[in-house]
């Protein structure tokens, strides 16, 4: 940002001409008294002229921070004067607040306090800036006006841990924290039996072999890890009347991050699959890194894409796979790939992700009478509806996401099935 000279020094050249030409034309001397204040203000302009340019930067470039939080941008200039003044606009940035509220900041005493907080409302990539920045000298004789770089923030949705169980109940894998049928090394009791050649020391049960006389030892369950896999549909993003109200994928990208998070804390191996482009797939993997993993690319989803027709299936699943599936559930597409992860030997859970008040009676109100986007939105409700209860029949429990403690019940169910009791077909 080169500086210039700012139309006040280019006024008080001029008037300063006028009044020399005129003074010396009409032989008057109050007209010298009248051009004294321009002149000086034309020498202290030149005493503050400097050469060079105007360096602004903007802290930070980059950063990335939970839901909820914000983040503070500050200015800073380099420049040739001890005071100066610097003003900034800041362009609103749609999704966020800024404070101050018009994004302008206005500052003097060493050009420290420019400053402004940005305060994104959800999840997601936002640009701000760039802001127009202009410097002025302490003579308002030369200004410097450019723009700054931008500053990319990115917010992490909000991961809670789920509410309820494992829901797991048949563990495929080899090591994990699921207890499993098979008897070995483990932390749950099983049964308590005699002592066999192979068996380690510290399994010896000392009450019960000082009662008993012989030597006996626990035999414990083993612990095993399984496969989990969260399926995303993003075929559609259905927002409700109300603007500020989550949308379909607001709600998918909290369920999977609280599911990545709960099944990651177990020690299992989590993936996401999209059906859609919005999000895009995440091979499996385990621990923290998978976690921070599935949050980066969740916060980097796409809400800007149109919406898609085109289903991209999941590939082949082993048996006993742990299955979520993420989806408003109105295409029909969407509800015969459910149908067939379940056939493919899959735990499959339907996580209805269509925003609540959308298809509602009350919700009607909300849209234009003469559009009737109400009443065609309870039709399709009422048809989708339909479609749940078939699934439910054919033993797909479907449970709508309302927050970590949506799916709860299902989980425990499920974990409760792993103990009870089966009947045996006799020969």
């Amino acid at each position: 940002m080169k500086f210039t000279h700012t139309p006040a020094l280019l006024r008080s050249l001029v008037v300063t001409a006028a009044l020399g030409v005129l003074a010396i034309v009409a032989e008057r001397g109050d007209l010298v008294v009248l051009m004294a204040p321009f002149v000086l203000h034309l020498a202290w302009g030149w005493w503050n002229r400097r050469e060079g340019a105007l360096d602004v930067r903007v802290t930070p470039r980059a950063v990335v921070i939970p839901e909820g939080e914000s983040v503070a941008v500050t200015m800073r200039a380099r420049h040739p004067w001890s005071r100066a003044l610097l003003a900034a606009q800041w362009p609103i940035t749609n999704g966020a607040t800024l404070d101050p509220d018009s994004g302008t900041v206005l500052d003097s005493p060493g050009l420290e306090g420019a400053r402004i907080t940005a305060e994104p409302e959800r999840w997601g990539r936002y640009d701000v800036g760039p802001a127009t920045v202009a410097l002025l000298d302490p003579s308002a004789s030369w200004l410097a006006t450019g723009e700054t770089g931008t500053v990319t923030v990115t917010v992490r949705p909000a991961s809670s841990t789920l509410e309820g169980g494992s829901g797991v109940a048949h563990p495929i894998g080899i090591v994990g924290m699921h207890r499993s049928r098979h008897r070995g090394d483990g932390s749950d009791l099983a049964d308590v039996r005699e002592f066999r050649p192979g068996d380690r020391l510290r399994r010896i049960n000392w009450r019960v072999t000082s009662r008993l006389g012989s030597v006996h030892v626990n035999s414990t369950l083993t612990e095993r890890d399984t496969d989990v896999l969260i399926v995303a549909d993003t075929l559609l993003d259905v927002a409700p009347a109300d603007p500020d109200a989550p949308t379909s994928l607001d709600s998918t990208v909290r369920a999977i991050a609280a599911i990545s998070r709960h099944y990651v804390g177990f020690g299992d191996r989590v993936a996401v699959h999209d059906l859609g482009r919005r999000i895009g797939p995440i091979r499996a993997g385990t621990g923290p890194r998978q976690a921070r993993i599935v949050l980066n690319v969740l916060s980097r989803a796409n809400r800007s894409v149109p919406d898609w027709d085109r289903l991209r299936p999941v590939g082949n699943i082993a048996s006993g796979m742990l299955v979520f599936f993420c989806s408003p559930l109105l295409e029909r597409e969407s509800q015969d790939e459910l149908v067939r992860l379940r056939r493919l030997g899959a735990e499959v859970i339907g996580v209805d992700t269509l925003p609540e008040g959308i298809g509602r009676f009350e919700d009607i109100a909300a849209f234009r009478k003469e559009t009737f986007l109400g009443e065609a939105w309870m039709l399709r409700r009422m048809e989708r509806d339909i479609a749940i209860e078939r699934l439910r029949g054919i033993g797909i429990p479907v449970t709508p996401w309302r927050g970590t403690s949506s799916l709860a019940s299902v989980l425990l169910s499920m974990e409760a099935a792993r103990s009870a009791p089966r009947a045996v077909m006799g020969r």
